[in-house]
Parts: C-alpha cells; structure tokens; sequence
C-alpha cells in the first residue's frame, strides 16, 4: 500500500471513528486501535480531541495548541490505562514493562543511548522519568525501540505507565519537588542540541 492509499485508509478509519463514537470511552478507543492497530496512534489522537471538545461543547471555542493537543493524548492514554486495570478480563493479561526495566534489559545507560543517537541527554531523562507528556516524536519512538529490544504497543505501555509515575530522582530536602509535565517539542527545543539536530528530533517521519 502506497503512502496515498494509506492516508485514504487512515482517513476512512479515523471518520468510522468519529461517527460510530462521538465522545470516545476508554473501552471503545482499546476496541478500535485493537481492530486497526496500524493506526492506533491517530485513533488514539482523535479520541482525546473528541473527548475534550464533547467536555467543553458549551464553553467558547478556543484553538487548539501543541500544548493542549499534547495534554488531551496524554488524558486519553491515562484513561485507557486505567480501564485496562479495571477491565475483568478472563484472558493472561500482558505484563507492561517499564523504562527502567527497558534500559536494564537492553544494559545501557540513559547516557549511552543518548550518544548513541546523537540527542540530548536531557530528552530522554524527561521521557523515562515521566516528564515528557504524550505524544511522542515518532522519530524518537522509531529510534528508541530497536536500542530498547520493544514493540510500539511496549513503548506505549511503558509512557503511560511512566506518566502514571514519574521519576523524582533531584527531590529537594525542603519541600516536595514539583514536576511539571511539558510537551515533547518544548522539551526538545530548550535541550542543548545543535539547531540541526532540534529540527531532526523534530520532523515528522
């Protein structure tokens, strides 16, 4: 399938989407990236602008940025996860790894990966530790999961669960620390990479 048919495709999916579930559940989101997993991540997106517009229907329209773009996948995926927790399934239920049992089982620090892919260390310490809010750069994703030894559906399961529980690894002896989750193009854009490899991490692939 070349890559005009796959966007007709994507485009066909995502509007029998739209129509058969106006405001989105956790259940019926699972349901459909498990029938059309080639597309789970634009489902996923959809559903977390559907469930925020059919939550604010009666309050004024804003545009939507980045950042609340950003905020509503990163709602959306935490609601999955939570009815997957909730759901009775009689059926083995997959273990979901995280980052950290990623990085022990693959032998490599956050700063071997970092060099290894030629992008601040910064970047992934804000993604494994729970601060980098959803969605993922895909070329991150791509880059990550050989290093990894994942699947996406792993990685995936591996942010939410990191989202669920961020790091608090520079916790400060006067007070609780306080993690503000940021989008990952912000996180990107203020790390101290070259001007070149901010718009590599950035483009889309």
């Amino acid at each position: 399938m070349n890559q005009s048919n796959e966007k007709e495709r994507r485009d066909e999916v995502l509007y029998a989407f739209h129509l058969a579930c106006e405001r989105p559940s956790a259940e019926e989101i699972i349901a459909w990236t498990e029938k059309y997993p080639e597309f789970a991540e634009d489902i996923r997106l959809h559903a977390a602008v559907s469930r925020d517009w059919a939550a604010n229907k009666d309050v004024p329209v804003a545009e939507a940025d980045e950042t609340m773009l950003a905020r509503a996948y990163s709602n959306a995926l935490n609601a999955i996860y939570q009815a997957e927790l909730e759901a009775p399934d009689p059926a083995p239920q997959r273990a979901a790894t995280n980052f950290q049992e990623m990085l022990n089982g693959c032998g490599k620090e956050i700063w071997q990966i970092a060099n290894e892919l030629d992008i601040a260390r910064s970047v992934l310490a804000d993604l494994f530790n729970g601060w980098m809010l959803a969605p993922v750069r895909r070329r991150i994703v791509v880059a990550l999961m050989p290093v990894l030894k994942t699947t996406r559906a792993a990685f995936d399961d591996a942010l939410i669960l990191a989202l669920q529980n961020p790091r608090m690894d520079h916790a400060k002896a006067d007070g609780a620390p306080v993690i503000t989750p940021q989008p990952c193009d912000d996180i990107i854009r203020a790390s101290n990479m070259s001007k070149e490899r901010i718009r590599y991490w950035l483009e889309e692939v």
